[in-house]
């Protein structure tokens, strides 16, 4: 027996292992979308009737295996939802199977219980920890008590609930605790993912994303013959915020501007902080005059935008703007980055707050 469940045991691992990996970039949890939370159920539910398909047969109506495990795993990682869909899996294959009798009948009211005993211990404001605990007391309660009405031999009746609540406890522990893993696991992958794409304080894409997708346009623009247009942007007399406030609010400004970035640029445009208070727009299919009409809006936008510091103290930023675009001010697109550049040196030595196209301003 004991061996048959060590094997159920480590085909609850193996599932877990598996399956972490094939949703590593999603989110499972309270806060996960119906959907996930749909697909977590249905998830468990498979690894419910393949550990009952390994359970051990104690005699002809009862089998012993870890579901309530993995209804409690449903529950606690996938809420109300999952485990329900968890459950009906579970005890409708336990009738399909094996057949309608007084043995499923029982245990399919078991599996019931335990739904709705787990979806309630799930949604209690306590730590993940004592969810297990009281899971795990729960449906050894309720179990026992079928296993006590299932078994014949009423003589070994405390031996074998002696040997399911010690494996129940042992399995528990170590799912518990294995789940637990592949879900920080998950999320701190995800996690660093975002954050080697993304600049931490804005939100924005950073240098070195930008320089994929720079690539990346660049090669799309010519392969479909599309316009290709650039801004770039800096921040006038930055170091003087630095200076005066302090570079805590600095970064508040450099956040506030990346909001206004994003929302006065087009929805699929591409937004970047490349370094300090540099910032660049790369405007896809987007011709010289319209890009300057972007710039324009982004430029006011900052210079009307009330920037609220930490001590609520109120000041004005303005922005110098450089637009580089293909094939209207260069026919050479991987010039364009140069360009943009040498267009914002313009603004920036004319007087500052401009845009500028190119080498004119």
């Amino acid at each position: 027996m004991l061996r048959d469940l060590f094997i159920n045991m480590l085909i609850e691992i193996s599932f877990i292992s598996i399956v972490s990996q094939l949703i590593k970039k999603y989110e499972i949890g309270s806060s996960s979308s119906t959907k996930i939370k749909v697909i977590t159920g249905i998830i468990t539910g498979i690894l419910g009737i393949t550990i009952m398909l390994f359970g051990v047969q104690v005699d002809d109506n009862t089998i012993l295996d870890f579901r309530n495990v993995v209804l409690a795993l449903a529950a606690i990682h996938g809420g109300t939802i999952a485990v329900i869909i968890c459950g009906l899996v579970i005890a409708l294959f336990r009738v399909a199977y094996f057949g309608i009798s007084s043995a499923s009948l029982l245990g399919f009211s078991l599996v019931i219980i335990i739904i709705i005993g787990c979806a309630v211990i799930a949604n209690f404001k306590i730590k993940t920890s004592q969810k297990w605990i009281y899971s795990t007391v729960y449906n050894l309660f309720f179990s026992s008590i079928i296993f006590t009405i299932l078994l014949k031999d009423k003589l070994n009746i405390m031996n074998f609930l002696l040997i399911y609540w010690s494996t129940t406890c042992l399995v528990t522990w170590v799912i518990a605790h294995y789940s637990d893993y592949c879900l920080t696991a998950n999320s701190l992958l995800r996690r660093l993912q975002v954050e080697s794409t993304k600049d931490f304080l804005t939100g924005l894409n950073n240098v070195r994303n930008f320089d994929n997708l720079y690539n990346y346009a660049i090669k799309n623009a010519i392969e479909k013959k599309e316009k290709l247009s650039l801004l770039m942007i800096d921040i006038d007399f930055f170091k003087r915020v630095n200076d005066t406030y302090g570079h805590a609010e600095g970064d508040i400004v450099l956040s506030e501007l990346g909001k206004i970035l994003t929302k006065n640029s087009r929805s699929f445009d591409i937004v970047s902080r490349n370094g300090g208070e540099e910032f660049t727009v790369l405007l896809l299919d987007c011709a010289n005059e319209h890009a300057i009409q972007i710039a324009e809006r982004i430029r006011c936008g900052v210079e009307t935008h009330p920037f609220i510091l930490s001590t609520g103290t109120q000041i004005d930023i303005t922005v110098s703007i450089g637009v580089a675009s293909y094939p209207e001010i260069t026919n050479e697109i991987e010039k364009l980055l140069e360009i943009s550049d040498i267009g914002l040196y313009a603004a920036k030595h004319s007087g500052r707050n401009k845009v500028c196209s190119g080498k004119e301003c």
